[in-house]
């Protein structure tokens, strides 16, 4: 697809960057997400994602309480966060509004399936996690790691939590960076590795 005169105005900070450019561009436009979740990272991931260009479907998952203040309203809570995104992202960016077929990115627990690239927003009780996984990645080692963890942080973590996934996607959909890995978010701004779990067949590969 080529970039309409709008668009580049729209992205024209994003297609400045060198890692992106206006064929990276393109393709966060020919892409797409599937959101599940209904808490402040997921949110903030689709509005962060809606932002860049890439559209995003949300799921029948009904929105909690804690996703207040951000892209939701108190009145949206109990409402399916498909129905509260569909009305929501076109004033963030119309380009978003669109569903395309995608990744995934999803709050903890989730089920995964369909095409990559899987992000996996998640924690341990006092920090937050992110799990991803490109196309090449091993299914078995994400479903490992993935099993490790339990539901994101909430507040101010859960914000920074989902900002990170945003765009560890998007790194996905560029073709950067490696096929799979982890991050601990500590505290908003530090950002640790996370060590991931191999299934027995990666183990024995190395």
């Amino acid at each position: 697809m080529a970039l309409r005169e709008e668009q580049i105005l729209r992205y024209s900070r994003q297609i400045l960057l060198r890692d992106v450019g206006g064929r990276g561009q393109e393709a966060l436009l020919e892409g797409g997400a599937r959101l599940e979740g209904s808490g402040p990272a997921g949110l903030t991931a689709a509005a962060y994602l809606a932002g860049g260009g890439t559209p995003v479907v949300g799921s029948e998952s009904r929105l909690a309480p804690a996703a207040v203040g951000f892209l939701a309203s108190a009145e949206d809570v109990g409402r399916p966060a498909s129905e509260v995104l569909a009305r929501v992202l076109p004033d963030v960016n119309p380009d978003a509004a669109a569903p395309h077929a995608g990744g995934r990115i999803a709050e903890l627990p989730a089920a995964w399936n369909g095409e990559a690239p899987w992000v996996a927003l998640g924690g341990d009780g006092t920090r937050g996690a992110v799990v991803f996984r490109g196309r090449q990645g091993c299914v078995w080692c994400f479903g490992e790691t993935v099993r490790t963890l339990q539901a994101p942080p909430m507040g101010v973590l859960g914000v920074a939590l989902g900002a990170l996934g945003a765009l560890v996607f998007q790194r996905l959909q560029l073709g950067m960076g490696p096929e799979l890995g982890g991050r601990w978010l500590a505290a908003p701004g530090q950002v640790l590795e996370l060590e991931l779990h191999r299934c027995a067949k990666c183990r024995e590969a190395k």
